[in-house]
């Protein structure tokens, strides 16, 4: 009834697997057997991307750099990079596809754009309104 894949002729799924022996090493346990991907799954897995998270990671490191400004006593120059960082993530967020956003792609694209919008706005805002030290 099945043929020599173990494929189902009519359905087409898999009905009985069939193991190859499993050959005892010098010490007499079993070896490890090397497991090979058939072509059928290996083609429906998608490709594994290299640099998957560089929107998140390049809007990361840019929020680092501004931490590091505002830790050397500007502030202000800290604030406005900060908010350059949210503006970026913002039109990260608006430009690139949920897949290619990663994780910075949290919830739907609508909610996070409204969040992103408001919170760049506002530390944009922030970081303009503050007086530069006298």
């Amino acid at each position: 009834m099945c043929n020599s894949l173990g494929l189902h002729p009519i359905a087409g799924y898999v009905s009985e697997v069939t193991l190859p022996a499993v050959p005892a090493n010098s010490e007499g346990n079993a070896g490890r057997v090397e497991e090979s991907i058939p072509d059928n799954v290996r083609l429906l897995r998608p490709e594994p991307k290299r640099f998957a998270q560089w929107p998140l990671c390049t809007v990361l490191l840019l929020s680092a750099i501004s931490f590091a400004v505002v830790a050397t006593d500007h502030f202000r120059r800290g604030a406005i990079l900060f908010s350059v960082a949210v503006v970026l993530a913002f039109f990260l967020r608006l430009l690139l596809s949920d897949s290619d956003a990663g994780m910075l792609a949290v919830r739907s694209r609508k909610v996070d754009l409204i969040i992103l919008g408001l919170l760049a706005l506002s530390v944009s805002v922030f970081s303009l309104v503050v007086p530069p030290p006298s």
